[in-house]
């Protein structure tokens, strides 16, 4: 029998979403049902995942904060639009207990369930307090974060440290980092793809020394515009190769990968850290406050992997380093131990738990009556 219903909201990128669908497995493990609020890139990002942990209510949202008049105007209308579709379905069937995990599409479904009197918390995957969250504290019940001495928080709000929640497959995928004979690199530039590493990584393979290179498998997440260039650019250096816009099955893909090129979003690090896998890590410069550039040197600073600099990084220094550690699989081996220190395999859980504690609170009052 279901213990009720749980309601998660989460922006549409994978930084957003992926926590979110953590927790939702954690929630149903307690024997809750678990519904997800996001928008049509969150639903995209989830269709073709096998056995979804969440129903998902896909609504309208934009960000607030576009330049320009007329764009502030449509996503204003954006964002109202889904505060309508968050009353119906929070309306008609009341959560527990609402959990946002930033992004613009988790404002409406927590101020609607504040409406509702449902209690509402949130979690902060990064070390600094995105603006969705932010303006959602002073309405949550409690903020759960990923990093210590996480920057730009309100005074006088409930705080927690779970760790960044991930999924189970990713911890279950974990094995030691032994690179064979062939090498698999894989390439990953978040949700949205990463513009640089679609020119970087290419040019880098080419200075490799035939040897070494004829032995690489490469998986490689790219924009749309930019795959077919990829796979000419591959099939000339005689490099087998895999070029998608996303990887639907990222814990075998992580599990099978000596070496991992990626942005260095919170959500990113937690699944190298939990999958066990050594990187090179390259921030994203507009990253708000920064935090990919903090996220990465903390990998950094456990041994898991390089923190590189897009403004200065060139494909002689990149494959100067793809060289170095395909050709010491000890160091590779060491690294990919190391990166499973940041891992926080109770994450999920705790914010599962940390649910459960809200609606025991709201529960109280009515409890006491009837003892």
């Amino acid at each position: 029998m279901s213990a009720g219903i749980i309601y998660l909201a989460a922006g549409g990128t994978g930084g957003h979403i992926f926590p979110a669908l953590a927790v939702a497995e954690a929630m149903n493990a307690k024997g809750y049902q678990t519904c997800l609020f996001t928008d049509k890139r969150g639903a995209a990002l989830l269709a073709d995942i096998e056995k979804l942990p969440v129903r998902l209510h896909v609504i309208s949202a934009a960000s607030p904060f576009q330049s320009g008049i007329f764009r502030r105007i449509m996503a204003l209308t954006k964002l109202g639009m889904g505060a309508l579709s968050c009353l119906w379905h929070i309306g008609l069937r009341p959560p527990m207990v609402m959990i946002g995990f930033g992004g613009y599409p988790s404002f409406a479904p927590l101020l609607i369930a504040r409406l509702f009197g449902v209690p509402v918390m949130v979690h902060e995957q990064n070390a600094y307090l995105g603006r969705a969250n932010h303006a959602l504290a002073a309405r949550a019940r409690l903020i759960a974060l990923s990093w210590p001495q996480t920057k730009n928080l309100p005074d006088g709000v409930a705080t927690h440290i779970t760790g960044m929640p991930v999924r189970t497959a990713f911890f279950a995928k974990r094995r030691p980092s032994c690179a064979g004979d062939t090498l698999v690199l894989s390439v990953l530039g978040g949700s949205q793809g990463a513009i640089i590493l679609g020119t970087l990584v290419p040019d880098a393979l080419e200075m490799i020394d035939p040897p070494l290179r004829d032995n690489i498998k490469i998986y490689q997440q790219a924009r749309p515009e930019q795959i077919d260039d990829l796979k000419a650019r591959y099939r000339a250096l005689d490099i087998a190769a895999s070029v998608k816009p996303f990887f639907t099955n990222m814990p075998d893909l992580l599990a099978k990968s000596d070496l991992v090129i990626s942005r260095s979003g919170a959500s990113s690090i937690a699944e190298l850290a939990a999958t066990g896998r050594a990187s090179l890590m390259l921030p994203l410069p507009s990253a708000m406050d920064d935090h990919q550039k903090a996220n990465a040197l903390q990998m950094e600073q456990a041994g898991g992997g390089y923190c590189l600099d897009e403004a200065t990084i060139s494909p002689a220094f990149l494959a100067t380093r793809i060289m170095q550690l395909f050709e010491a699989p000890a160091e590779l081996g060491k690294m990919a131990a190391n990166a499973t220190s940041l891992a926080s395999p109770q994450a999920a859980s705790d914010i599962a738990d940390l649910a459960e504690g809200l609606i025991t609170k709201r529960n109280a009052p009515h409890l006491g009556a009837v003892a």
